[in-house]
């Protein structure tokens, strides 16, 4: 349906977020076809082109913000149209639609 919402999805999986020479291990929580939210340990500069890889898949995007709270960051990814996230590409091992629980 045009102008509707993409589908997001909560979870919990260990993914690797890469740019420039750095690469770390984050905690993926939220996504959809357009959109990451990440758990991190390190702050990532908003506008930075980013990598994120689960296993065999690779998601390109930019930082859209970084925010630091009590245990880390909380970086949000906008994914490229070029690579978008879609089930088939990638499915979390822990992966829930909040629309079930309706």
């Amino acid at each position: 349906m045009a102008g509707s919402k993409p589908r997001r999805y909560l979870c919990s999986q260990l993914v690797t977020l890469r740019w420039g020479a750095e690469s770390h291990i984050v905690n993926l929580e939220e996504i959809c076809r357009n959109e990451a939210m990440l758990e991190a340990d390190a702050c990532v500069p908003v506008s930075t082109q980013v990598t994120l890889v689960a296993e065999k898949s690779r998601f390109h995007g930019i930082v859209s913000s970084a925010e630091e709270h009590e245990f880390g960051w909380r970086i949000r990814v906008e994914l490229s149209p070029l690579t978008p996230w879609s089930l088939d590409a990638f499915a979390p091992e822990h992966l829930l639609d909040p629309s079930d629980l309706k």
